[in-house]
């Protein structure tokens, strides 16, 4: 039997390179910025310390919105050459393990099922909770630079992640 977190865990979620200048923005490249430029985060305008910690973000924004929007076979993408079960700076792990969590619950998923499907079938079922997390990041992503688009100096507020959170719950 497939263990469904290890087989997650091993995937690679993509995002569409239409929101790399977004992500730059936001967040620092793992910690290359940090040695390159010998500045902490904050001195650099960025409020996530790596490229997966702003996805897990928006993803968790894209879910709370319900808004997935699925890459496109047409659409450029890149992946941050990190499995999420890796994703664990900052003790991120159980937030990421939250995500994992709310998709699942979101698709549908009956857990039962899991159990009397084969390898095949487990592992097919985690490749589309891949790409509903992919879905979620993307449309989190959106919801983001639309909110950048609308009011850009929200994002001069140290808190404004914070924030968006509180305006997006209080949205739904």
């Amino acid at each position: 039997m497939v263990d469904i977190l290890e087989d997650l865990g091993r995937k690679t979620p993509r995002y569409s390179m239409k929101h790399r200048q977004l992500i730059e923005g936001f967040a620092k490249k793992g910690a290359i910025d940090y040695y390159e430029k010998r500045e902490k985060s904050y001195d650099l305008g960025k409020f996530f310390n790596n490229f997966y910690e702003f996805y897990v973000y928006a993803s968790f924004i894209g879910l709370y919105t319900d808004n997935p929007v699925p890459i496109t076979k047409g659409d450029e993408t890149k992946t941050f050459s990190v499995p999420m079960r890796d994703w664990t700076s900052n003790n991120s792990a159980p937030v990421v393990q939250y995500l994992w969590m709310a998709t699942i619950v979101k698709s549908g998923i009956d857990l039962n099922d899991l159990e009397s499907m084969d390898d095949k079938g487990v592992e097919r079922e985690m490749r589309n909770i891949k790409d509903r997390i992919e879905a979620y990041a993307n449309g989190g992503f959106e919801f983001i630079a639309a909110k950048v688009e609308e009011n850009s100096s929200f994002f001069d507020d140290d808190d404004c992640f914070v924030k968006l959170l509180k305006e997006v719950e209080f949205q739904n």
